[in-house]
């Protein structure tokens, strides 16, 4: 009988020490995954999918602003433009201001008309296009350009609110 309880003692000792190591691994590998998603890139967009324009680079150029140091997204204004009939060359800087907490998705297209000229991929902040090629080149006249800048959380990529500019262009 002495025998028996020694037999069932050691067993449950076994059997103890088998579930406190299982328990530590599984400590352990949560520990581990939580510390690999925390060093993960942060860059949520690039995680989720989103395209970036690949013609999108780093403007180096000082902007101004008319936000007057206020917070918030910041929108570019754009002049009035002049193009040749001739050409698909657009020679347009679509720019998404430094220090924005936003990736911008442009839309260009004619008022009147509702044609759209182009649409573009996300531009970080920081980031332009710096001139678009039309599909087909603009009949003569003067138009009302719309500028549709759409905006996504950088950290998220959940819409923010948009903004439309409207410029004249010419096309000789």
């Amino acid at each position: 009988m002495e025998k028996k309880t020694k037999s069932t003692k050691t067993i449950i000792i076994i059997l103890i020490a088998v579930i406190a190591l299982l328990a530590g691994a599984g400590v352990t590998m949560g520990i581990l995954l939580m510390n690999n998603n925390g060093t993960q890139s942060t860059d949520t967009a690039d995680q989720k999918g989103v395209v970036f324009d690949s013609d999108a680079s780093h403007y180096n150029k000082e902007v101004s602003s008319a936000d007057n140091g206020a917070a918030g997204i910041k929108i570019p204004g754009y002049p009035d433009m002049t193009i040749s009939s001739e050409s698909t060359d657009f020679p347009i800087t679509l720019l998404n201001p430094e220090g924005n907490p936003c990736n911008f998705k442009f839309t260009l297209s004619l008022q009147d008309t509702g044609e759209t000229l182009c649409t573009t991929d996300l531009v970080k902040p920081g980031d332009a296009i710096n001139g678009i090629t039309l599909d087909k080149p603009l009949a003569k006249g003067k138009y009302t350009l719309i500028i549709n800048i759409s905006t996504f959380a950088t950290d998220s990529n959940s819409e923010m609110n948009g903004a439309q500019v409207k410029s004249t262009l010419t096309v000789e």
